[in-house]
């Protein structure tokens, strides 16, 4: 039996986006099929079974995400780039939903899915950290101020925004409370 051969970022692409669209649940595997133009037995080949290509398409979008994180904060002050990034993010949570998101509502009792975001909630709040860090170092944020907590912060911000975009699809206010919480970064007590 010769392996199928495919361009794996281009099928995990579109089934990030398929389970993305309608959920886990909801996504079947002749909709899986249609998306990726993959047969089903080269998928079950490569990814085992529907669960697996979930956590190979959540693996994806992790990496996606984190790459353009990184760029969008490489060559920008700490600040700047802290705000690029939350305005990234609600430009896309108003085009779509938060993969990571839906998978874990979904599969809340799946032990491996949740050490995965596990991995990726420390990587956002690594480089949360590290700008925040820069910040204080460059005086934009007062130098008394606690960057554990001014971390814990934004990631609560993030997570909010995320989930107030999948009951309210409102940009403006959604971009607003971007800036509320920029503000707040730079506040003394």
């Amino acid at each position: 039996m010769r392996s199928a051969v495919f361009d794996r970022d281009h099928v995990l692409t579109r089934a990030m986006e398929a389970f993305r669209d309608k959920g886990y649940a909801k996504t079947t595997m002749q909709e899986l099929v249609a998306a990726t133009g993959l047969h089903p037995g080269s998928l079950y080949a490569a990814f085992g079974n529907k669960r697996g290509l979930l956590l190979a398409a959540v693996d994806h979008y992790v990496a996606r995400k984190s790459e353009s994180r990184a760029a969008l904060m490489a060559d920008l002050p700490p600040l700047a780039g802290i705000r690029a990034y939350l305005l990234n993010l609600v430009e896309e949570m108003t085009r779509c939903t938060c993969l990571v998101t839906r998978a874990a509502m979904e599969l809340d009792q799946d032990e491996e899915l949740h050490q995965r975001l596990a991995l990726i909630h420390r990587s956002l709040e690594d480089d949360f950290r590290q700008a925040l860090r820069a910040a204080v170092e460059q005086g934009a944020i007062p130098a008394d101020a606690n960057v554990e907590t001014l971390t814990a912060y934004l990631l609560v911000g993030v997570q909010g925004l995320v989930a107030f975009s999948q009951c309210r699809r409102d940009p403006a206010l959604s971009l607003a409370v971007v800036e509320q919480l920029l503000v707040g970064l730079t506040a003394t007590r």
